[in-house]
């Protein structure tokens, strides 16, 4: 689990909850999205190379800095939704009232900015992230916020850190793809009470090998080896439970699958979810909206 060390998360917080942390904030999201518009005072480069972020021989960050601007384009994207939910009320069951007074836990949370758009709504707030750092860097984003009662524990999803049936909501957003997918959801329908509901939104084997393969021969190539690789990967695990192509990153983003929305549907009524809603498009991903069964 990658983690930032004691003196890496005391610098990160000192910058980053400044008063004049905004254009630090700014210009690191733009090394996550790789933008070469925007135009940034010199010293600001100079502090995040100072503080290990970005490598001064290349201009590239470095491992740490690619952990801080991740959670930083994160952060930024949701202040640029109005703090909203990245698909809020996209479809009827993804409007705010279906997460009134819930007791919710996102698997995958990440930095935690879709449990800090639901603070106010739902009764407990708790993430699962096997990514140390951003659940460390979620901590200062919400001291910055001013936002308090979420809780994001480090784990993955295979393996959750709650009680039997203890969840009255469970959410997922652009995150199941990394899971080892078939003991994370008996996972996830362990922890969830009977009649509790689960959202999980991500892209579909379909959707993935369409989009993607028209942006790889616009791009004449560019990204073939990762397509092809996710692909064989989503495949192999459709047919044998499985990647075939491991892991070899740190990071745990690396290696991920899109199954079929068939496939997804099948994996869910087996560890005993019914499904409310067909599997529907929400923004450009696809959303499953079941519940855990009364009688399972």
């Amino acid at each position: 689990m990658m983690e930032l060390n004691a003196s890496e998360y005391a610098a990160a917080r000192e910058h980053l909850l400044a008063e004049d942390a905004t254009i630090l904030i700014r210009f690191m999201a733009h090394q996550s999205v790789g933008s070469k518009d925007a135009q940034f005072p010199n010293t600001v480069t100079a502090l995040a190379q100072n503080l290990g972020w970005i490598d001064p021989d290349t201009g590239m960050r470095t491992t740490l800095g690619i952990l801080i601007s991740d959670s930083c384009r994160e952060y930024l994207f949701w202040k640029e939704r109005d703090q909203r939910l990245p698909f809020e009320g996209a479809l009827p069951h993804l409007a705010r009232t279906t997460f009134q007074g819930k007791n919710i836990a996102e698997i995958g949370a990440g930095m935690g900015v879709n449990l800090m758009s639901l603070a106010g709504t739902a009764d407990r707030l708790c993430g699962v992230e096997p990514v140390a750092a951003y659940a460390q860097m979620g901590q200062i984003f919400r001291d910055r916020e001013g936002t308090t009662d979420i809780d994001i524990k480090t784990g993955g999803a295979e393996d959750l850190p709650f009680a039997d049936q203890e969840l009255d909501l469970v959410l997922c957003v652009s995150a199941h793809q990394y899971f080892d997918i078939h003991p994370a959801l008996a996972e996830i329908a362990r922890v969830t009470k009977p009649g509790g509901k689960l959202i999980i939104i991500g892209n579909t084997l379909g959707h993935y090998s369409w989009d993607f393969g028209k942006q790889v021969i616009r791009s004449r190539g560019r990204g073939l080896k990762s397509y092809v690789m996710t692909l064989v990967n989503t495949l192999s695990y459709q047919l044998l439970g499985r990647r075939v192509l491991v892991n070899r990153s740190g990071f745990s983003t690396a290696r991920p699958i899109y199954p079929s929305a068939a496939a997804m549907t099948r994996w869910l009524h087996a560890v005993g979810f019914e499904t409310l809603a067909a599997p529907q498009r929400a923004e450009n991903e696809t959303c499953f909206y079941v519940r855990r069964k009364e009688d399972h």
